[in-house]
């Protein structure tokens, strides 16, 4: 990067500006946050503090924003190396703020703007011929802190210098995945999304679907968000939807599908009541209570959502993995199967009929989709998992135009969007027409890339070991029946004793745990938990626990560094997993935590021990702090705490300061490996832990008064008392605990076991197992 941005000045205070403030300093990079106004500028850094979801990694990094207002502050710009405009989306608001600031920037800096609709040329038409070079749109998508996506949209003047500089940031600083999109109306994501939107509300309609109807064949099971269309729709704001809309039909007047963009009825009625959504508490949905009622669009009444069942959905839980359920759905000849085939072959012509329009090539449209809009896979890639020659003779069979390149492409004999050579995945390229290396960054692993060029060295169910090169080896998991979750069962354990017997056996230097799911792992495998405990295989359910456990101190006590980097959920015995590495890399977006209360038992896997050696080691070891180590251990297991990020996760225990935090989690895996090989050269592996110091049976019934107290308010069960009271004995020490009698790692380990087993036994608990496998969340009884 030859440009290194060190220091920005965001212009715009509210709700979007203070949140790219915000994730600046979730990245270490420090800011002046500019309004009008003092005190709009002080309103717009103070409601980070409330905003939901938390734009912040940790509240203490806020201090590294700076509130200013242009009279009093506006020499500051001066020492900032990036300028960025998010302000109204008024061009002659835009042009009179860069008029403004234009006499400060420094020679060097860049400026640019977060506009999602205004056009680039009209924006620099005033500006100086130097500064047209370092002027371009960074559209960030909103949450900035958890949408990937940014637009990168230059013009015919824009230096290309200037644009990489600002892609290298973006990534490898704020962890951002960056599309280049070009200077048309709505850029990529918005332009293919809100065509997709609004092509399901035409078809919706026209095949009488209810809108929980729609939201349910729209989300998940398509691999869209949960949240899918009409629930979108009210987050977003249906004024802003319209907006989008609008701005499609009104700048499209060369666009084929021009006409879909038409705001329909219904919806201007919806926005002339003020129903916007949630900003307004009701839209599409209106929350009454605790139920989520409905709008009927026949007579604008809301009502119960009550959802049908689909044969086209029932035929897609036959599949595991997301290209087969498409294939499923799509042939599937019930009014689901017909609207869902309908809307996938609409948004993956006019995608196609958008190149080279909006972007150069598939590549940067899937991932605007996939980034911007939580899509799982990107248009193409869609395509090609259902099929391009099969799909396109459908399409033609129903009467619909084929893009001409697409022809192209089938007639020079390629019949996939993607492929992969021998050494690195393709893409298909329009301008060349044959297929190119797909772009990736240098950090980024591709495990299928990996087993695909001989890098796979064992492979189970779950679980595999993976040569990452340069001596370091990988254990990556990827469940086969629960591949979103990921949870931890024989075959993931099997799999991290074969890899440390491996790693010793072929002199390499380490061992990376990862994992390739969208998760890295929800915790241990509780079908097979509650299978034992129906048969009450009391001794089959010690057996797990004991072999997990074992495990894990195999991989704690190896002769060479274990590096876990983990992303997003690692809950119970994922966390677990972690916490006996020698070091964690983790996401910035980590989700962790010993979350086992929920389910009416303890940590079984050593999550106690590696809790009470974690807060040992952090309030220093001996017999002074015995009391507290168990206490720090008690809150966060007992209340089943779970970070809201990496840092956060430090902060509650489950994290050390000595672990590495990555903000762009793609690359979390290229940094555990070198971490692996940087602490190979001179590694010792720990010492058997006996110097645990714990605060034994007075310590416990300090625990046993507060829980007292809780119960008695009405705050926790008896069986959360219970839980506790079985938690309250392993963390101080069980028997052999005091403050002048240190405990070992495998008594702890021990008494863990036993206690939590001795739960399972429980009815109550029992239940709970059932209601999270069923229900998703915990049962409070």
């Amino acid at each position: 990067m030859a440009l290194k941005i060190e220091k920005v000045a965001v212009l715009g205070a509210g709700v979007m500006g203070a949140q790219i403030a915000t994730h600046l300093s979730n990245a270490g990079i420090p800011s002046f946050l500019f309004d009008m106004n003092q005190e709009l500028a002080e309103q717009g850094l103070e409601g980070m503090k409330k905003l939901k979801p938390s734009p912040v990694y940790n509240p203490k990094t806020l201090e590294l924003i700076t509130p200013c207002n242009y009279d009093d502050h506006l020499e500051k710009i001066s020492e900032v190396d990036w300028v960025v405009e998010v302000i109204a989306e008024r061009l002659d608001w835009k042009q009179g703020l860069f008029e403004k600031i234009i006499p400060m920037l420094n020679p060097t800096a860049l400026l640019t703007s977060n506009t999602s609709g205004l056009a680039l040329s009209e924006m620099a038409a005033s500006m100086p011929d130097d500064l047209k070079k370092r002027f371009f749109i960074t559209h960030f998508f909103n949450p900035p802190r958890y949408m990937k996506l940014v637009e990168l949209i230059g013009g015919p003047e824009t230096g290309p210098d200037a644009m990489q500089d600002m892609a290298v940031f973006l990534e490898d600083v704020l962890g951002k995945g960056v599309v280049w999109a070009k200077d048309t109306a709505n850029f990529i994501a918005n332009r293919i999304g809100v065509y997709g939107m609004m092509l399901t509300l035409k078809l919706a309609r026209e095949k009488r679907l209810s809108i929980p109807d729609v939201d349910v064949l729209t989300g998940t099971v398509i691999g869209h968000m949960k949240s899918a269309t009409f629930r979108t729709g009210d987050v977003v704001g249906l004024d802003t939807l319209v907006h989008v809309a609008e701005n499609a039909y009104d700048k499209g007047e060369n666009d084929e599908e021009r006409d879909i963009f038409v705001i329909p009825s219904y919806l201007k009625s919806i926005l002339e009541n003020g129903w916007l959504g949630q900003k307004t508490q009701q839209g599409f949905y209106k929350k009454i209570d605790k139920d989520i009622l409905a709008l009927n669009l026949d007579t604008f009444e809301y009502e119960p959502s009550v959802k049908k069942k689909f044969d086209a959905i029932r035929v897609s839980k036959n599949e595991t993995y997301l290209p087969g359920k498409l294939r499923s759905i799509v042939k599937v000849d019930d009014i689901a199967g017909k609207f869902l085939w309908e809307l996938h072959a609409g948004i993956l012509i006019y995608s196609a009929n958008r190149l080279p329009e909006i972007s150069d090539d598939i590549v940067n449209l899937d991932n605007a989709m996939k980034w911007g809009f939580g899509w799982e896979m990107g248009p193409f890639e869609i395509w090609d998992a259902l099929g391009v020659s099969g799909t396109i003779e459908r399409m033609q069979r129903e009467g619909r135009k084929i893009p001409a390149w697409v022809k192209t492409m089938l007639e020079n004999g390629i019949d996939s969007f993607y492929g992969f050579n021998g050494k690195e995945k393709t893409f298909y390229d329009l301008a060349s027409e044959t297929m190119k290396p797909v772009p990736t960054h240098l950090l980024t692993v591709d495990f299928d890339v990996i087993k695909k060029t001989g890098g796979l060295i064992k492979k189970d169910w779950s679980a595999s070991l993976v040569d990452l090169g340069d001596g370091v080896a990988a254990v990556t998991l990827h469940s086969v029946l629960q591949p979103t979750f990921n949870p931890i069962d024989g075959s993931v354990i099997s799999m991290f004793d074969q890899g440390v017997d491996w790693v010793q056996e072929n002199g390499y230097k380490g061992l990376v745990i990862v994992s390739e799911a969208t998760h890295f792992s929800a915790g241990a495998n509780l079908a097979l938990m509650l299978r034992a405990i129906d048969e009450k295989d009391w001794d089959s359910l010690a057996a797990m626990s004991k072999a997990m456990q074992d495990t894990l101190q195999k991989l704690r006590f190896a002769p060479f560094p274990v590096v876990a980097a983990p992303h997003s959920l690692a809950l119970g015995g994922g966390y677990e997993t972690i916490a006996a590495a020698d070091r964690i890399v983790a996401a910035a977006e980590l989700y962790t935590g010993l979350v086992e209360v929920g389910v009416g038992l303890i940590p079984g896997a050593g999550g106690n021990l590696r809790m009470i050696m974690k807060a040992q080691d952090r309030m220093a070891r001996g017999r002074a702090g015995a009391f507290q180590v168990a206490q720090k251990a008690f809150e966060a297991i007992g209340f089943a705490k779970v970070s809201m990020s990496a840092k956060h996760a430090v902060s509650i225990g489950y994290l050390t300061k000595e672990d590495k935090i990555i903000v762009n989690g793609e690359h979390r895996i290229a940094k555990a490996k070198e971490e692996v090989i940087s602490m190979s050269d001179d590694y010792v592996a720990p010492e058997f832990r006996a110097d645990l110091f714990l605060p034994g049976k007075g310590g416990r019934l300090a625990v046993k008064s507060s829980v007292k107290g809780l119960l008695k308010a009405g705050k926790i069960s008896e069986h959360d008392a219970l839980i506790a009271e079985k938690l309250a004995f392993v963390l101080t020490g069980g028997d052999k605990g005091g403050i002048m009698k240190p405990v070992d790692e495998q008594y702890l380990l021990d008494i863990e076991r036993e206690a939590f087993v001795s739960l399972a036994g429980e009815p109550k608990t029992r239940a709970r197992i059932e209601y999270m496998l069923k229900r998703g969340k915990p049962l409070r009884n």
